[in-house]
């Protein structure tokens, strides 16, 4: 059982209270004051975000690390939104009476459940704290703290280490789980544990609460807007007060993402959701980046100098500009503004597939590949949870990337086009452009506003618009492509089924002792020389005894010499060559009994009075036995009499016996049995009767 502590001695980076100090320093050390971007920057930071969704948005620490349970001795602040698989940090590891302990912080603030816990890549049931499926049940059991206080108060772990982990281990708003995982027998260790103390423990998680300003309530949800929105006001986000946010933009777009879409596998699905996680030590447009890119939704200025969310679809447009209105006016084609791909792969974040980045089917440019050949750019969109989403994404971020574009100088008219003209939609205008110079250029249509600059000075607005073709809106669920489904589970190579029988075997048998032991035979199976039956015993009776393992040898397993007369309950299993641990199957109980043959009777059975006692003898028969038992009555039956001793004797000899408990003037009847060395007796000689003097 010192297989952990083994361990967990020779790793030269072990974990003590020192590193859980360092822990609750670092988390305490960074604070949202370190993003250097001030609220007022806000407005350009999102026009440059909204020229075109980043295809690898950047992401401080890939969702492969926050899975994983790491060794740090710092580490920023986590927090999360919707649904995720989390490892997290150690802020303690270390064994004591073969039971390892490891504490592991997930993150910074309150969280809404700890939803389904997995060991080594796959979920397993728990019910009030111990694990009970799968071959650790027995051997792990888990506590959590959702970190709404101390993430640190643990009373398994103070118990076990006073000294260590004391009260001022608080973790105070820490999300944390303490896995105890207690050490099998040597020879199940690999099997139970086979990657040891490296043994990969994660939790599903509900993340936080968000706020719903529609209903002015916080409770769990993956609504993008509100996330983002979440994200903008959070003291460990952007931290942006209460007032300097446009609420019914981010009420109009929450609407926008609780759209249900029809979903290819069936029912519907909410239009756009967020999963994920940010760190303290990004910078807020990388956060920003990435909740844009997974959802289409991005912050801006109004024109209150408040910050809204945009995004959706194309909606009404704001206004509409004509030559009359435009002093200047620059055409990009499309095929010189792409960014040199034309085939986008999306990626998204599948729960089917655990939790990782998966890649969906490509959307194809079929003009542009005829022309060039095949060029692709990955889209990588790591908090979005939904295929149908992803795909929906991708098919805009295509047409986005491949439309026309106008660069246009107005008179003040321009103003007009500064805002989008309703929340929840993306900010487009008509262009009506039919000068009347006789050239004949025109320039009509719909275009999407992506920068919009006003000069004071001169009075006049600088505008990019890029062409917007509604078609890239339509939608149809088969356009999901295959559906991404959770992977097969796998098939084990099971332990096979087990065919035995117990039986007692009679060992050191002498003439007057024996001793038995129990002995399991299993059947052999054709082609399976890895398979050992292993073998346990217990005594039911007379006594309650505890299980002890017997002696292993191919197909037979056997019992030290057991006690005679004695009820023994009896299981067994195979050990080898295969997935897990086999279950041990009860053989059922068996009843020891060494000479179950009744030994001969004795013959020539003569009472005979002395001095205050009564003499007896007898001759002993001729087989063997390993004892006399002799009986007395006050009347002539046997089933009622009471032995009043025993002796030995050779077979066929004379033997004796002396009683002295009698009485004067007393009737005494007699018998002599012979018994063998498990108490069967034979049929008794008798009976002789006698009256004292």
């Amino acid at each position: 059982m010192a297989i952990f502590s083994a361990i967990a001695a020779g790793i030269t980076w072990a974990f003590n209270a020192v590193f859980a100090n360092a822990l609750v320093a670092s988390f305490g050390f960074y604070g949202a004051a370190a993003i250097g971007m001030a609220v007022g920057q806000i407005g350009a930071a999102a026009i440059a975000i909204g020229i075109s969704r980043a295809l690898q948005p950047k992401i401080n620490i890939p969702v492969s690390e926050i899975q994983a349970v790491l060794n740090q001795t710092e580490a920023a602040r986590r927090i999360y939104v919707g649904k995720n698989l989390t490892g997290g940090i150690r802020a303690f590891f270390h064994t004591k009476s073969g039971m390892l302990y490891q504490l592991v912080v997930i993150g910074h603030g309150r969280i809404n459940s700890f939803a389904e816990f997995w060991v080594d890549g796959e979920p397993v049931t728990v019910s009030s704290g111990a694990v009970t499926s799968t071959d650790k049940a027995g051997f792990m059991w888990v506590a959590t703290r959702d970190g709404s206080g101390q993430g640190g108060n643990y009373p398994a772990l103070s118990d076990a280490f006073p000294a260590t982990w004391g009260a001022n281990r608080r973790l105070q708003s820490q999300a944390t789980f303490l896995v105890r995982m207690k050490a099998p027998a040597p020879e199940d260790f690999a099997k139970i544990f086979p990657k040891s103390y490296n043994t990969a423990v994660q939790w599903v998680i509900e993340g936080q609460a968000i706020h719903d300003p529609r209903s002015n309530t916080s409770a769990y949800g993956d609504n993008a807007a509100l996330v983002i929105a979440h994200y903008l006001t959070h003291a460990d986000g952007y931290r942006l007060a209460s007032g300097e946010v446009d609420w019914l933009s981010v009420e109009a777009m929450a609407d926008v993402a609780d759209l249900p879409i029809p979903q290819k596998a069936g029912g519907t699905a909410p239009n756009l959701r967020l999963w994920g996680y940010w760190t303290l030590d990004e910078g807020p447009v990388d956060v920003l980046d990435r909740m844009h890119a997974s959802s289409g939704i991005r912050a801006y200025e109004t024109q209150d100098g408040k910050i809204g969310l945009i995004g959706g679809g194309f909606g009404t447009p704001a206004t509409t500009l004509t030559a009359k209105d435009i002093s200047s006016i620059v055409t990009k084609e499309a095929i010189n503004e792409r960014d040199g791909y034309n085939v986008l792969v999306p990626f998204f974040l599948s729960e089917d597939q655990k939790f990782t980045v998966t890649e969906l089917e490509p959307w194809r440019d079929e003009d542009r590949l005829a022309e060039e050949g095949e060029v692709s750019a990955e889209y990588r969109m790591e908090m979005c949870p939904n295929q149908s989403q992803a795909r929906r994404l991708a098919k805009k971020q295509i047409h986005d990337d491949n439309r026309a574009k106008v660069e246009v100088v107005t008179n003040l008219a321009g103003l007009k086009a500064r805002y989008p003209r309703f929340a929840g939609q993306r900010h487009t205008i008509l262009l009506d452009y039919r000068p009347e110079d006789g050239s004949g250029r025109q320039i009509v249509g719909e275009y999407e506003v992506l920068n919009h600059q006003f000069d004071p000075i001169n009075l006049e607005c600088r505008i990019e618009l890029a062409k917007v073709d509604r078609a890239s809106e339509a939608w149809d669920p088969e356009e999901e492509g295959e559906l991404i489904v959770a992977p097969p589970t796998p098939e084990l190579d099971a332990p096979p089924e087990l065919d035995a029988v117990v039986t007692q075997r009679i060992i050191n048998t002498t003439g007057t002792t024996a001793q038995a032991v129990i002995e399991v035979a299993a059947v052999p199976i054709p082609d399976r020389d890895d398979l050992v039956v292993q073998a346990e015993y217990s005594m039911v009776s007379p006594e309650a005894g505890y299980w002890q393992r017997m002696v292993s040898s191919g197909m037979i397993a056997t019992s030290p010499a057991i006690s005679d007369r004695a009820i023994y309950a009896v299981r067994a299993r195979w050990t080898g060559l295969f997935e897990g641990v086999d279950d041990w199957e009860n053989l059922g109980s068996i009843t020891i009994q060494v000479d179950a043959t009744p030994p001969g009777q004795p013959s020539e059975l003569i009472p005979s009075n002395g001095s205050g006692y009564v003499h007896l003898s007898w001759r002993n028969p001729t087989g063997a036995f390993a004892s006399i038992r002799v009986y007395r009555n006050g009347t002539n039956d046997f089933g009622t009499a009471t032995m009043i001793g025993s002796t030995g004797g050779a077979s066929g000899q004379i033997s004796e016996y002396q009683d002295d408990a009698i009485s004067a003037a007393t009737t005494y009847y007699y018998w002599v049995v012979a018994a063998n060395v498990s108490s069967v007796e034979g049929t008794p000689a008798g009976p002789a009767s006698i009256t004292t003097p």
